[in-house]
C-alpha cells in the first residue's frame, strides 16, 4: 500500500487559531482513521505546508469605490484593458516583485561524441549537487528506449499505454510522484488531497487583482503529483468541452483538431454505464475510462438542478454539441470508486505488456540535446538522490502538465530567449513557453446557507461510521462518501458577453459549513479536510470559460530546478472577464427567486464576507470585490505550450505536436492547447493524447505517410 501525507492543518490552526471544526480534536480523530484505513503516515510529521520558494508578502489595501451606482472599476484597474498575453513579453512590467535573490549558473548540455550517426553522452565522474548536498551520482540507465515520456498524468498514462500497444517499440514513462494510493479511490475525500504529499502544492505570484485576502496574496493551485497526476486528486467531473472550442482551434490553423476529428476518441477513452446515454452517438462503450453516474444521490443536488429548470434551462446531455442547460454530471468513476487515468489505461497493461517500463519517484530535470543538431536524445532525472541518464531512438514526449511541461522545455533552453539569457541558460529554440497561460476562474466567497430541509451534516460519530461503512463494503461502494455531491449539479449559461452562440459560464456547487466559513475564511479553506458529503451550506461558483486575460510561467531565478515555477495567471487584466463573472454570480443569486429554493429554505447569506464589509452586498462593486478578493479556480490551467501553425508567433507546437526548432520532441497534455475549452479539462486531455498517439503511429508505421 502507497503511503501519502495529508495537509498538516494543525500546523496551520497553530499558527493561525481558528474556532472551527477543522481545528477541533473531532478533526484529530477523523484523519487518523483515514490514515488508519487508507494507508496515510501521520500527519504530525514536520513539513512545510507554505511553499519556501513563492512565500512574498502582499500588503493588502482594498482599494475598490464603495459606491454602488458605480458600473466600473477604472480606479482600480491600470488600464488599458487589452490582453496582455499578445503584447511583447517584458518581465520588468510586472507591478510587483518577484524576490529573486540570487543568480544561477546552469548548463543542462552535455559533451557530445558522434559516432555512426549516434551521438553519445559522456558521463562525468563528479558528483552532482542537489538537495541531498551533493552527495547524487550520476548513472547511466542501461536501457534504450524507443519513447520516453515525461509525466503520468492523464496524458501521460494514455501514450503509455497506446505506444506499448505496438509489441516492438519500448516505451519508458516517467513520474516524479509515487504510486497512487488508495485514499484516491473515494470519492467524498478528494478534498484531503489537496495540499497533500501527492499535490505539487504550487501557489500562484502576488498580483494586484487576484486572491488578495489569502495569505501572502497568494492562490494555491492543485496539481496532482502520482501516478495518473490530477486525475487521481480531481473531482471526476466527465466533461468534454463544447463543439466549438474544437471547430475553434482547427480554424486557428491546426488541421485534425475539429470537433469532428476528436469525436471518435472521444468515444474510443469512453466505456459508458449511464442508461440515460444509451444509443447516443455521442457515447462510447468498452474503453479504458468508466463513465456513470455515482450510486449515492443526495437531495440537494437535485434540487439545484430542478433550480435551473425553473430559470428556463433545458434538461441536456451534458456532453453535446452546444451544451446550454443543466443536469446531474456524469463521473469518471466505476461502482462508487474513483478511476483515474492510472486506474483506466496502466494498472491493466502494467503486468501484462513486457516492452512498458514505468518509473516512479523519477524527477525529470532536464532534456539531453545535442546543441549542434538540436536533436532530443533522452532525459536526465532524479531518483533516490541518483542522477540518471536515460535515452531514446525515436522521439522524446513531455507530458508533464500545463505548469510542469514549460519548466522542463525552458530548463532544457527551450524557451523566451530574454528569460533564458538571464538564468545563464544556453538557447536551443526561442519560443513563447510558458506564456497563454489560461484557467477557469470563479470565487470562494458567495454563500448559499441550507435548512435543516437538507442540510447533510451529521454528528462526527456519523462521519467517523460512514468512513468504515465505505470501506468495508465490497465490491461495490455506496451512500454519501460515494460520490461528490452537490459538485455534480451543473449548468451552463451564456452571458451578453459570450461571443458566440455558446457557455461562457458554468456553475459548479462546493459543500460549505457556513459559520466556520464565516468565522475565519482563510483558515477554513486551507483546512478544508472533511468528506465532501456533509455541509450545511454552499459555495456559488460561476466558472469563467473564455477568459481573455493570459497569464505566464517563469522559471524560479532562486532555484530553477528543484524551486516551484513561477505562476503569474494574471486574471482580469480584461475586464470583460470580471464583468462577465459579475453576471453569472447575478444569475446565481437568482435562483433564490425559484420556488425549488424557497421550497427547501435556501438562501443566500447576505452578509458581506471579510473585506468586503465597504460594499453593499450584491452590488457590481461587491461581486468585484469577491472575485478580487477571494479568487479562485477549479484548477483547469491550460495553454502554455500553445500549439499553432509556423506563423502563429506564440505557437510551441506545431499541429502535431512537435515543438518548433527541435528534433525529436513533441508535449501533449493540455499545455498545448490553443484556447481553452467550455468546461473541464481532464477528459479533453485524455482525448488530446488519444489522438496524438495515432498521429505517432500513423508517422512511424505508415510508409507513406509525409508532412
Amino acid at each position: 500500500m502507497t503511503t501519502w501525507l495529508p495537509t498538516d492543518v494543525f500546523s496551520i490552526c497553530a499558527e493561525y487559531p481558528a474556532p472551527i471544526l477543522s481545528c477541533s480534536p473531532a478533526a484529530y480523530m477523523y484523519l487518523s482513521l483515514v490514515i488508519r484505513l487508507f494507508g496515510g503516515v501521520n500527519y504530525s510529521v514536520n513539513y512545510p505546508t507554505r511553499n519556501p520558494y513563492s512565500s512574498v508578502q502582499y500588503t493588502h489595501s482594498s482599494s475598490i469605490n464603495k459606491n454602488p451606482l458605480s458600473s466600473s472599476l477604472s480606479e482600480y484597474y491600470p488600464g488599458p484593458y487589452v490582453n496582455q498575453a499578445y503584447s511583447q513579453l517584458n518581465y520588468n512590467s510586472y507591478p510587483y516583485d518577484t524576490h529573486f535573490d540570487r543568480s544561477f549558473n546552469y548548463n543542462p548540455f552535455q559533451t557530445f561524441d558522434s559516432i555512426g550517426g549516434e551521438s553519445k553522452v559522456e558521463i562525468k565522474k563528479e558528483k552532482t549537487k542537489g538537495r541531498d548536498g551533493g552527495k547524487s551520482r550520476r548513472k547511466r540507465n542501461s536501457k534504450e528506449y524507443d519513447f520516453i515520456i515525461v509525466g503520468a498524468g492523464s496524458a501521460g498514462c494514455v501514450l503509455a499505454n497506446r505506444l506499448s500497444e505496438v509489441k516492438k517499440w519500448r516505451v519508458l514513462l516517467l513520474e516524479a510522484g509515487p504510486e497512487e494510493p488508495d485514499v484516491t479511490m473515494v470519492p467524498s475525500l478528494a478534498t484531503i488531497l489537496r495540499q497533500s504529499s501527492i499535490d505539487w502544492r504550487y501557489e500562484t505570484q502576488p498580483e494586484p487583482l487576484t486572491c488578495r485576502s489569502y495569505r501572502g496574496g497568494s492562490c494555491p493551485w492543485t496539481r496532482g503529483k502520482t501516478m495518473g497526476g490530477s486525475s487521481a486528486i480531481n473531482y471526476l467531473v466527465y466533461m468534454r468541452g463544447n463543439k466549438y472550442d474544437y471547430d475553434n482551434w482547427a480554424n486557428l490553423g491546426n488541421p485534425g483538431w475539429s470537433y469532428s476529428e476528436l469525436l471518435p476518441y472521444f468515444r474510443k477513452s469512453e466505456n459508458n454505464r449511464d442508461v440515460e446515454s444509451y444509443d447516443n452517438y455521442l457515447h462510447g462503450v468498452g474503453g479504458p475510462i468508466t463513465v456513470e453516474r455515482f450510486p449515492y444521490l443526495d437531495i440537494n443536488t437535485a434540487k439545484l438542478v430542478a433550480a435551473f429548470q425553473e430559470k428556463g434551462l433545458p434538461l441536456i446531455d451534458l456532453t453535446s454539441e452546444n451544451n446550454l442547460g443543466t443536469n446531474i454530471g456524469l463521473s469518471t468513476s466505476r461502482d462508487g470508486r474513483r478511476m483515474s487515468i492510472n486506474v483506466a489505461y496502466i494498472k491493466p497493461i502494467r503486468d501484462v505488456r513486457p516492452n512498458i517500463d514505468i518509473i516512479v519517484n523519477a524527477f525529470a530535470t532536464t532534456l539531453i540535446i545535442d546543441p549542434q543538431t538540436k536533436m532530443v536524445l533522452g532525459v536526465t532525472y532524479i531518483k533516490d538522490g541518483v542522477t540518471y541518464n536515460v535515452f531514446a531512438k525515436k522521439e522524446v514526449i513531455v507530458s508533464a502538465g500545463t505548469i510542469n511541461s514549460p519548466k522542463l522545455l525552458m530548463l532544457s533552453g527551450i524557451g523566451p530567449k530574454e528569460h533564458l539569457y538571464s538564468l545563464n541558460i544556453p538557447v536551443i529554440s526561442d519560443l513563447a513557453v510558458g506564456q497563454n497561460l489560461q484557467d477557469h476562474t470563479t470565487t470562494d466567497g458567495l454563500i448559499i446557507a441550507l435548512s435543516n430541509k437538507t442540510s447533510t451534516l451529521v454528528s462526527n460519530e456519523k462521519v467517523l461510521n460512514e468512513l468504515q461503512n465505505y470501506h468495508q463494503q465490497q465490491p461495490k461502494k455506496d451512500g454519501p462518501l460515494a460520490t461528490t455531491n452537490t459538485l455534480n449539479a451543473i449548468a451552463f449559461i451564456k452571458t451578453k458577453y459570450a461571443a458566440v452562440n455558446a457557455p461562457d459560464i458554468q456553475f459548479h456547487f462546493d459543500g460549505r459549513n457556513v459559520e466556520d466559513f464565516y468565522a475565519d475564511p482563510q483558515t477554513y479553506l486551507e483546512t478544508s479536510i472533511w468528506p465532501l458529503a456533509f455541509y450545511n451550506g454552499l459555495s456559488a461558483r460561476p466558472l469563467l470559460l473564455t477568459p481573455k486575460s493570459r497569464g505566464v510561467i517563469l522559471l524560479n531565478q532562486t532555484d530553477p530546478i528543484f524551486g516551484p515555477p513561477l505562476i503569474y495567471p494574471r486574471f482580469f487584466t480584461v475586464k470583460e472577464d470580471l464583468d462577465a463573472l459579475i453576471e453569472g454570480l447575478r444569475f446565481a443569486v437568482s435562483l433564490e427567486e425559484t420556488e425549488t429554493f424557497k421550497s427547501i429554505g435556501a438562501h443566500f447569506v447576505r452578509v458581506p464576507i471579510k473585506n468586503c464589509e465597504n460594499h453593499i452586498w450584491g452590488s457590481y462593486n461587491y461581486f468585484a470585490c469577491l472575485l478580487i478578493e477571494y479568487t479562485s479556480t477549479i484548477y483547469h490551467p491550460v495553454g502554455t505550450c500553445k500549439m499553432g501553425p509556423a506563423w502563429d508567433k506564440d505557437a510551441v507546437v506545431d499541429s502535431r505536436l512537435r515543438v518548433y526548432g527541435v528534433k525529436r520532441l513533441r508535449v501533449i497534455d493540455a499545455s498545448i492547447m490553443p484556447e481553452i475549452v467550455r468546461g473541464n479539462t481532464n477528459i479533453p486531455t485524455v482525448t488530446i493524447a488519444e489522438r496524438a498517439s495515432d498521429m505517432i503511429k500513423e508517422e512511424y508505421l505508415t510508409k507513406q505517410f509525409t508532412v
